[in-house]
């Protein structure tokens, strides 16, 4: 059963992302937006990245990164919004995390 993660929170002012990352399956996904784009210089994105050369799917919305002028890594797809409502009829679940 698959899950969607939408992440609108930084790991520097909360636990969520660290929260999100405990309970991460394969087959999840990941969507970084709002402040969550900022847990792209968290040091748990490391984690993330290493666990998503399996089946995990990180992804950010650009202009949310671009608007907090965050450079993202190659490891991260980049998405617009029209692309999370795609994502939420190919999961089971979609949890927010904010």
């Amino acid at each position: 059963m698959s899950t969607l993660h939408l992440v609108r929170k930084s790991a520097f002012t909360t636990n969520d992302f660290a929260q999100c990352l405990s309970v991460l399956d394969q087959q999840d996904s990941v969507v970084l937006m709002d402040d969550g784009c900022y847990n792209l210089k968290h040091p748990l994105m490391d984690s993330l990245i290493k666990r998503s050369e399996s089946t995990i799917s990180i992804n950010v919305i650009s202009n949310h990164a671009k608007a907090r002028a965050i450079e993202t890594l190659a490891a991260i797809q980049h998405i617009e919004m029209n692309d999370v409502v795609e994502l939420t009829f190919t999961h089971n679940k979609v949890i927010t995390w904010q």
